[in-house]
Protein backbone atom coordinates (compact mmCIF):
# COMPACT_ATOMS: atom_id res chain seq x y z
CA UNK A 1 0.00 0.00 0.00
CA UNK A 2 2.76 2.58 1.11
CA UNK A 3 4.33 1.97 -2.95
CA UNK A 4 1.33 2.78 -3.85
CA UNK A 5 1.13 5.97 -2.43
CA UNK A 6 4.05 6.90 -3.08
CA UNK A 7 3.88 6.09 -6.94
CA UNK A 8 0.90 8.29 -6.75
CA UNK A 9 2.62 10.87 -5.42
CA UNK A 10 5.00 11.06 -8.10
CA UNK A 11 2.45 10.81 -10.90
CA UNK A 12 0.44 13.87 -8.52
CA UNK A 13 3.80 15.79 -8.17
CA UNK A 14 4.93 16.62 -11.97
CA UNK A 15 1.47 17.79 -12.97
CA UNK A 16 1.83 21.38 -11.70
CA UNK A 17 5.04 22.13 -12.98
CA UNK A 18 3.77 21.28 -16.47
CA UNK A 19 0.44 23.17 -15.73
CA UNK A 20 3.40 26.58 -15.05
CA UNK A 21 4.91 25.92 -18.13
CA UNK A 22 2.05 25.72 -19.85
CA UNK A 23 0.99 28.99 -19.10
CA UNK A 24 4.02 30.69 -19.19
CA UNK A 25 6.64 30.98 -16.10
CA UNK A 26 6.91 34.38 -16.40
CA UNK A 27 2.93 34.94 -16.95
CA UNK A 28 2.26 32.73 -13.95
CA UNK A 29 4.83 34.91 -11.95
CA UNK A 30 3.32 37.72 -13.01
CA UNK A 31 -0.29 36.93 -11.74
CA UNK A 32 1.05 35.28 -9.05
CA UNK A 33 2.11 38.60 -7.76
CA UNK A 34 -0.48 40.81 -8.62
CA UNK A 35 -2.73 38.69 -6.14
CA UNK A 36 -0.61 38.86 -3.60
CA UNK A 37 -0.06 42.95 -3.51
CA UNK A 38 -3.11 43.73 -2.50
CA UNK A 39 -6.65 42.57 -1.48
CA UNK A 40 -8.04 42.52 -4.64
CA UNK A 41 -7.12 42.21 -8.00
CA UNK A 42 -9.75 43.88 -10.49
CA UNK A 43 -10.06 42.98 -13.83
CA UNK A 44 -9.57 46.62 -15.23
CA UNK A 45 -6.32 46.77 -13.17
CA UNK A 46 -4.31 44.19 -15.60
CA UNK A 47 -6.87 43.05 -18.96
CA UNK A 48 -4.44 41.17 -20.49
CA UNK A 49 -3.10 39.28 -16.92
CA UNK A 50 -6.32 38.88 -15.30
CA UNK A 51 -7.77 36.65 -18.73
CA UNK A 52 -4.65 34.49 -17.74
CA UNK A 53 -5.93 34.20 -14.57
CA UNK A 54 -9.36 33.61 -15.60
CA UNK A 55 -7.76 31.28 -18.56
CA UNK A 56 -6.01 29.41 -15.91
CA UNK A 57 -8.02 29.60 -13.04
CA UNK A 58 -7.67 25.65 -11.93
CA UNK A 59 -4.00 25.94 -12.33
CA UNK A 60 -3.73 28.60 -9.96
CA UNK A 61 -6.53 27.28 -7.53
CA UNK A 62 -4.22 23.99 -7.26
CA UNK A 63 -1.16 26.32 -6.70
CA UNK A 64 -2.50 28.23 -4.05
CA UNK A 65 -4.45 25.24 -1.71
CA UNK A 66 -1.32 23.17 -1.90
CA UNK A 67 1.49 25.32 -1.51
CA UNK A 68 -0.11 27.90 0.46
CA UNK A 69 -3.62 26.39 2.23
CA UNK A 70 -5.38 29.72 0.60
CA UNK A 71 -8.42 29.81 -1.69
CA UNK A 72 -8.97 31.44 -4.52
CA UNK A 73 -12.34 33.80 -5.63
CA UNK A 74 -12.42 34.28 -9.10
CA UNK A 75 -15.40 36.08 -11.26
CA UNK A 76 -15.90 38.22 -14.50
CA UNK A 77 -15.02 41.47 -12.34
CA UNK A 78 -12.32 40.56 -9.36
CA UNK A 79 -10.24 37.77 -8.14
CA UNK A 80 -8.94 37.58 -4.24
CA UNK A 81 -7.09 35.20 -2.19
CA UNK A 82 -9.10 33.85 1.19
CA UNK A 83 -6.60 33.00 3.88
CA UNK A 84 -8.84 31.21 6.51
CA UNK A 85 -6.25 31.02 9.29
CA UNK A 86 -2.95 33.15 10.42
CA UNK A 87 -0.08 31.28 11.24
CA UNK A 88 1.72 34.01 13.27
CA UNK A 89 0.89 34.34 16.90
CA UNK A 90 2.31 37.56 17.75
CA UNK A 91 0.50 40.03 15.19
CA UNK A 92 -2.81 40.82 15.84
CA UNK A 93 -5.39 42.93 13.57
CA UNK A 94 -3.66 46.25 14.28
CA UNK A 95 -0.51 44.53 13.32
CA UNK A 96 -1.92 43.44 9.69
CA UNK A 97 -2.48 45.88 6.60
CA UNK A 98 -5.84 45.03 6.03
CA UNK A 99 -9.46 46.72 6.04
CA UNK A 100 -10.99 46.71 9.48
CA UNK A 101 -13.49 48.88 11.13
CA UNK A 102 -12.15 50.79 14.05
CA UNK A 103 -15.11 50.93 16.65
CA UNK A 104 -18.94 50.40 16.75
CA UNK A 105 -19.56 53.89 14.88
CA UNK A 106 -17.57 52.92 12.00
CA UNK A 107 -19.38 49.87 12.30
CA UNK A 108 -22.85 51.14 11.86
CA UNK A 109 -21.51 53.73 9.03
CA UNK A 110 -20.22 50.63 6.81
CA UNK A 111 -24.09 48.64 7.71
CA UNK A 112 -25.84 52.24 6.39
CA UNK A 113 -23.57 52.22 3.14
CA UNK A 114 -24.31 48.41 2.63
CA UNK A 115 -27.83 49.11 2.96
CA UNK A 116 -27.67 52.27 0.80
CA UNK A 117 -26.00 50.11 -1.96
CA UNK A 118 -28.25 47.77 -1.74
CA UNK A 119 -31.49 50.55 -1.99
CA UNK A 120 -29.47 52.24 -5.11
CA UNK A 121 -29.06 48.51 -6.88
CA UNK A 122 -32.67 48.83 -6.70
CA UNK A 123 -33.55 52.29 -7.20
CA UNK A 124 -30.97 52.15 -10.30
CA UNK A 125 -32.12 48.55 -11.62
CA UNK A 126 -28.65 47.06 -11.02
CA UNK A 127 -27.50 44.16 -11.56
CA UNK A 128 -23.97 42.60 -10.18
CA UNK A 129 -23.78 41.24 -14.25
CA UNK A 130 -23.67 44.49 -15.41
CA UNK A 131 -20.23 45.71 -17.08
CA UNK A 132 -20.51 49.47 -15.62
CA UNK A 133 -19.66 50.09 -11.96
CA UNK A 134 -22.87 51.65 -9.95
CA UNK A 135 -22.13 55.20 -9.25
CA UNK A 136 -23.91 57.42 -6.56
CA UNK A 137 -23.40 61.22 -5.00
CA UNK A 138 -21.74 61.65 -1.81
CA UNK A 139 -25.04 64.40 -1.02
CA UNK A 140 -27.83 61.00 -1.53
CA UNK A 141 -25.33 58.60 0.44
CA UNK A 142 -25.65 61.48 3.43
CA UNK A 143 -29.11 62.03 3.30
CA UNK A 144 -29.92 58.28 3.75
CA UNK A 145 -27.72 57.82 6.44
CA UNK A 146 -29.20 60.96 8.25
CA UNK A 147 -32.55 59.68 7.79
CA UNK A 148 -31.37 56.09 8.88
CA UNK A 149 -29.44 56.92 11.83
CA UNK A 150 -32.60 59.43 12.77
CA UNK A 151 -34.95 56.66 12.77
CA UNK A 152 -32.66 54.47 14.81
CA UNK A 153 -31.06 56.71 16.88
CA UNK A 154 -33.43 59.80 17.10
CA UNK A 155 -32.69 60.46 21.15
CA UNK A 156 -29.00 60.73 20.73
CA UNK A 157 -28.59 62.09 16.99
CA UNK A 158 -25.39 63.92 16.27
CA UNK A 159 -24.93 67.16 14.74
CA UNK A 160 -25.10 66.92 10.72
CA UNK A 161 -21.39 68.11 10.81
CA UNK A 162 -20.51 65.16 12.77
CA UNK A 163 -21.53 62.50 10.43
CA UNK A 164 -20.69 63.95 7.30
CA UNK A 165 -16.92 64.32 8.95
CA UNK A 166 -17.24 60.41 10.27
CA UNK A 167 -18.39 59.67 6.67
CA UNK A 168 -16.30 61.42 4.92
CA UNK A 169 -13.58 59.59 7.15
CA UNK A 170 -15.27 56.23 6.19
CA UNK A 171 -15.06 56.84 2.45
CA UNK A 172 -11.40 57.76 2.14
CA UNK A 173 -10.45 54.56 4.36
CA UNK A 174 -12.66 52.67 1.66
CA UNK A 175 -10.86 54.55 -1.28
CA UNK A 176 -7.88 53.26 0.42
CA UNK A 177 -8.95 49.72 0.63
CA UNK A 178 -10.12 49.92 -3.22
CA UNK A 179 -14.01 49.29 -2.23
CA UNK A 180 -14.93 52.59 -3.57
CA UNK A 181 -13.73 55.19 -5.95
CA UNK A 182 -14.61 58.61 -6.09
CA UNK A 183 -15.26 59.20 -9.84
CA UNK A 184 -15.69 63.45 -9.57
CA UNK A 185 -15.29 65.89 -6.41
CA UNK A 186 -16.45 69.34 -6.78
CA UNK A 187 -16.33 72.28 -3.73
CA UNK A 188 -18.22 74.92 -3.80
CA UNK A 189 -16.96 78.28 -2.55
CA UNK A 190 -14.04 76.26 -0.84
CA UNK A 191 -16.39 74.71 1.47
CA UNK A 192 -15.80 70.79 1.60
CA UNK A 193 -18.73 70.04 3.59
CA UNK A 194 -20.91 72.12 0.63
CA UNK A 195 -19.25 69.98 -2.23
CA UNK A 196 -20.40 66.88 -3.73
CA UNK A 197 -18.95 63.90 -5.36
CA UNK A 198 -20.03 61.01 -7.58
CA UNK A 199 -18.64 58.10 -6.12
CA UNK A 200 -18.40 54.50 -7.61
CA UNK A 201 -18.41 51.28 -6.50
CA UNK A 202 -15.63 48.70 -6.71
CA UNK A 203 -16.16 45.01 -6.70
CA UNK A 204 -14.91 44.32 -3.55
CA UNK A 205 -17.71 46.00 -1.77
CA UNK A 206 -19.41 43.03 -2.89
CA UNK A 207 -17.81 40.80 -0.64
CA UNK A 208 -18.73 41.82 2.38
CA UNK A 209 -21.74 41.18 4.59
CA UNK A 210 -24.06 43.22 6.66
CA UNK A 211 -25.00 40.40 8.86
CA UNK A 212 -21.76 39.54 9.95
CA UNK A 213 -21.05 43.05 11.00
CA UNK A 214 -24.11 43.02 12.63
CA UNK A 215 -22.90 40.38 14.73
CA UNK A 216 -20.32 42.00 16.10
CA UNK A 217 -21.51 44.88 16.97
CA UNK A 218 -24.33 42.49 19.41
CA UNK A 219 -21.19 41.70 21.32
CA UNK A 220 -20.47 45.05 22.23
CA UNK A 221 -22.33 46.56 24.82
CA UNK A 222 -21.27 50.17 24.45
CA UNK A 223 -23.69 53.22 24.34
CA UNK A 224 -24.86 53.16 20.39
CA UNK A 225 -23.88 56.86 19.96
CA UNK A 226 -22.80 57.58 16.16
CA UNK A 227 -19.67 59.35 16.50
CA UNK A 228 -16.97 58.16 18.76
CA UNK A 229 -13.00 57.60 19.52
CA UNK A 230 -12.94 53.94 19.58
CA UNK A 231 -9.86 53.81 17.29
CA UNK A 232 -8.47 50.47 18.83
CA UNK A 233 -11.52 48.75 19.21
CA UNK A 234 -11.20 45.05 18.32
CA UNK A 235 -15.37 44.10 19.08
CA UNK A 236 -16.03 45.04 15.67
CA UNK A 237 -13.70 44.74 12.59
CA UNK A 238 -13.63 43.52 8.88
CA UNK A 239 -11.35 41.69 6.73
CA UNK A 240 -11.12 41.25 3.17
CA UNK A 241 -9.94 37.78 3.90
CA UNK A 242 -13.12 36.73 6.37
Amino acid sequence: MADISERADENFEPSQPDAIDKIGREKFQMVLNILTESPFFYADDDPVRFNILRRNEAAFKKFFDKYFGWRLYVDSKMARLIKDRNYNPALRSVHRDTFRLTGRNECLLFLVLLEYYEHECGEQGYSNDEVEPLRFTYADFLAFTRRILNEQYADQLPADREIDAAARQLLKKLQNFRLLTVVEAEANAGNESDGDMLIEVLPGLNCYEGRKISEALGKDDADPAIIDDAKDSEDAEGDENE
